[in-house]
């Protein structure tokens, strides 16, 4: 019950919420408002001009200048149009007794406006102000009507309010769709951009790192591969392998910002056939590779570029986990699968903490992509494997 006594007080004392027009006529109306408002306060002053009896002139212009300042107020103020409408009728009834014989004491200007200020009550205010504004006119009807008509009136009545209610409704509805399209627009605005992002990390990670930890490597192992260098060679050849070190390090940060690995794969370009120029890259890098290419091997380009990721990470892996250890790349292909095995001979030293960088995360996802599976880990010899099944009809 709490409700009633809260929309009384907000019907009573309460203020309209604001309008705020998106179009021409709407930006029009207070200033109709305002006009038709004139025209009918000059209306309503010769109708008592005409058919009261001895009028008062003071009486008779207030009332007119109210009647006219409650249709002004109908299209920005209902509810206090409401109150003035409310209050004029009770006046005019009491002070200004209308000669022509008819069953309400309330001149034509009024009986029109009132279904009018009703309605948009009714579309501009919640229900419980609506229903108080209601009994407010069925008041009048009460008091000011001959009995046989407040029937018909009272349906009429109720008619204007369910209609007006209604459409407030509906378009409660429409502007909770709009919002909640907007939401999903957003959304999906938001996802694109994680799903961008995601991309790049990943990029980054699978062509940068690799580049870059290949330039580390070289730049460590020349003064091992090429006799003579000076020393002064030597020491910018040291400061360069130590500045992609610090630039991988670097890297590896922005990753932690930019990647969202609840967002799916999107596809690059690398393919199957780019392997043995990664291998080639990694032999003059120093790496020892032992790697037999499928000729004229097809796999479907998803599948491609997974493989090619996959053992593109499982060589930087070598390479920083295990460095100066063989490396060997076999691939097999029958009709339903490719599969995948680098394996890097054990070097003595304790291999690190598995899983919690991005790479084998990365190897997993775009294993997973094709429908594929992957198994990395150390085996009983103290080498390192990483296995990939990809199933050829994956992407389908």
């Amino acid at each position: 019950m709490g409700w009633i006594v809260k929309d009384l007080g907000r019907f009573l004392f309460g203020r309209d919420p604001a309008v705020h027009p998106k179009t021409r006529l709407g930006r029009a109306l207070p200033l109709i408002g305002v006009l038709a408002g004139f025209l009918c306060g000059l209306m309503a002053y010769e109708y008592y001009l005409g058919n009261v009896r001895h009028p008062d002139w003071i009486l008779t212009v207030i009332a007119s200048v109210l009647i006219g300042l409650t249709i002004a107020l109908i299209p920005t103020r209902p509810l206090l149009a409401w109150r003035v409408a409310f209050v004029t009728a009770i006046l005019t009834s009491l002070r200004i007794h209308i000669d022509q014989g008819t069953p309400w004491p309330f001149q034509p200007v009024q009986i029109l406006t009132y279904p009018v200020i009703l309605a948009v009550v009714a579309i501009r205010h919640p229900r419980g102000v609506v229903l108080w504004t209601g009994l407010s006119a069925f008041l009048l009807l009460i008091v000011y009507v001959l009995p046989p008509n407040v029937p018909g009136l009272l349906l009429a009545l109720v008619a204007v309010l369910v209609v007006g209610d209604q459409v407030r409704r509906r378009r409660e509805v429409q502007r909770a769709l709009a919002e909640e399209e907007e939401r999903s627009e957003l959304a999906q605005t938001r996802r694109a951009i994680a799903e961008e992002r995601n991309r790049i990390a990943r990029e980054m990670h699978d062509v940068v790192a690799h580049h870059m930890s290949l330039i580390a490597v070289r730049a460590e192992t020349a003064i091992y591969r090429i006799e003579g260098v000076p020393p002064a060679v030597a020491e910018e050849l040291q400061a360069i392998a130590g500045t992609s070190r610090e630039a991988l390090t670097e890297m590896r940060r922005l990753l932690g910002v930019l990647r969202n690995d609840s967002v799916p794969l999107t596809e690059p370009q690398p393919t199957l056939d780019d392997l043995a120029g990664l291998v080639r890259e990694a032999r003059e890098a120093g790496v020892l590779i032992e790697y037999s290419p499928l000729p004229g091997a097809e796999v479907p380009p998803g599948v491609g570029l997974a493989a090619f990721r996959i053992v593109q990470e499982a060589l930087s892996n070598a390479r920083r986990h295990a460095a100066g250890a063989p490396v060997a790349i076999v691939l097999f292909r029958d009709a339903a699968e490719l599969r995948i095995l680098v394996r890097n001979e054990p070097t003595g030293a304790p291999l690190g903490p598995e899983g919690k960088g991005h790479g084998l995360l990365g190897m997993r996802e775009r294993a997973a992509a094709v429908g594929g599976t992957l198994r990395t880990g150390p085996t009983a010899d103290g080498a390192y494997e990483v296995v990939a099944t990809l199933p050829l009809d994956g992407e389908a």
